[in-house]
């Protein structure tokens, strides 16, 4: 009689998961695909938080991975997250029990700690952001005293419990040396490794003109236009409101902008289009479980955040032949923009502004054919060599 190896056991987890959308959530189920693939048993642990607020399983199979939510109190005040937490304990002691995980891959900074109070071996921390840099670089200003003051302590505890994630998880990766020295300025001493993320090289792919106005008449939009893209959430880390002002700048009533996501900053920036008299040249099309049409649809595309952790969209519109337009790195953009575009012949801009975000642009319309043409093939045979999610899969395995 022949014993049955146990498959190695791998948990993947982060506050939220699908139906969410988002460069974490992508990065979940395509390292999940790929542990499947090498024969592991993939669990995914997240909350039930969700856009549509719709109730979702506890516990489900989907696709071969297994996938467990805990409960995401939907009552306001301080108990709300003490009973997210509870819930998220019982969850995590289950799979614990159930499927003792050979590793863990954790993208949120609250369970890596609880996992390492719960007897957790082999934690990674995937860092998706440092807490302190991303707050603030995406903090509304607030009109109330007590709003103030909630924001200002949520603030304080998340900062001390990514402190404590990055003290007691075992490893620690992440995704561009611009994460490495921010993590850095807050632990001296543990050994940072640097991996890069992957990106679906079969979803995301390149079109040519005709591909192109065919995509846009089918999502009904104006197939004649150039068209810059922006992807992400309504927040000032994203910058989109320089995008717009930069499209005004840029006075040319045959570009057009679009607009893909939505967020707490949606009526300001729609107010902010309206102010300049873009509404007709500013489409802001919503949260879309299918961005790969877009990317394909659009011309260009822009990344104007003031803080990106690596920018999961740079690698899509790399994938899609997109050329692109960024600002570099610096002091006040803290992104990993130039590390990513030094090698590539996209437009990397000195200054962060309106006016330089406008002259980039100008040289996108300016590309000739041939040009446009051979930086699309470029970028995307970039994305091929660069970016897998089989080799960071390869890269966060943890052997007995």
């Amino acid at each position: 009689m022949t014993l049955e190896l146990k498959k190695p056991c791998v948990l993947l987890t982060s506050n939220q998961y699908k139906p969410n959308i988002g460069g974490i959530e992508n990065s979940l189920y395509h390292l999940a695909q790929e542990y499947k693939a090498i024969g592991c048993e993939v669990i995914i642990a997240a909350s039930d938080l969700n856009p549509s607020n719709q109730p979702l399983p506890d516990h489900e199979i989907e696709d071969d991975v297994i996938v467990y939510r805990y409960k995401a109190e939907k009552d306001s005040g301080f108990g709300r997250g003490i009973k997210h937490i509870l819930n998220a304990i019982k969850v995590y002691k289950k799979i614990f029990i159930l499927h003792k995980p050979q590793f863990t891959v954790c993208r949120f900074h609250f369970n890596v700690v609880i996992l390492k109070a719960l007897g957790y071996k082999n934690i990674i921390y995937l860092v998706p952001g440092v807490v302190e840099n991303e707050t603030r670089a995406s903090l509304r200003e607030q009109s109330s005293f007590l709003t103030k003051f909630n924001s200002k302590l949520s603030f304080e505890i998340h900062k001390k419990m990514q402190y404590l994630a990055f003290k007691h998880s075992d490893k620690l990766f992440v995704f561009s040396e611009n994460m490495l020295k921010q993590v850095r300025d807050i632990n001296k001493t543990k050994p940072i490794g640097i991996c890069k993320p992957g990106v679906s090289l079969t979803r995301f792919t390149s079109a040519n003109i005709e591909q192109k106005i065919e995509l846009r008449q089918q999502l009904n939009l104006s197939p004649q236009n150039r068209v810059f893209l922006c992807i992400g959430r309504f927040v000032k880390a994203k910058g989109f409101d320089i995008a717009i002002k930069a499209l005004k700048e840029l006075d040319d009533k045959n570009t057009h902008l679009w607009l893909l996501g939505e967020g707490g900053e949606e009526c300001e920036l729609r107010q902010l289009c309206s102010r300049l008299g873009l509404e007709e040249r500013v489409k802001f099309l919503g949260r879309q479980a299918t961005p790969e049409k877009y990317y394909r649809a659009a011309d260009f595309f822009i990344m104007s955040s003031n803080y990106e952790p690596l920018g999961q969209t740079i690698l899509e519109a790399l994938c899609c032949g997109l050329p692109i337009v960024g600002a570099k790195s610096s002091e006040t953009v803290i992104t990993a923009t130039s590390e990513i575009l030094n090698l590539t012949n996209n437009i990397l801009l000195d200054e962060y502004s309106a006016s330089s975000f406008s002259q980039g642009m100008n040289e996108c319309i300016n590309l000739s054919e041939n040009d446009y043409l051979k930086l699309q093939v470029e970028n995307r045979k970039f994305a091929e060599a660069k970016f897998s999610w089989q080799k960071l899969a390869e890269d966060l395995f943890v052997y007995d």
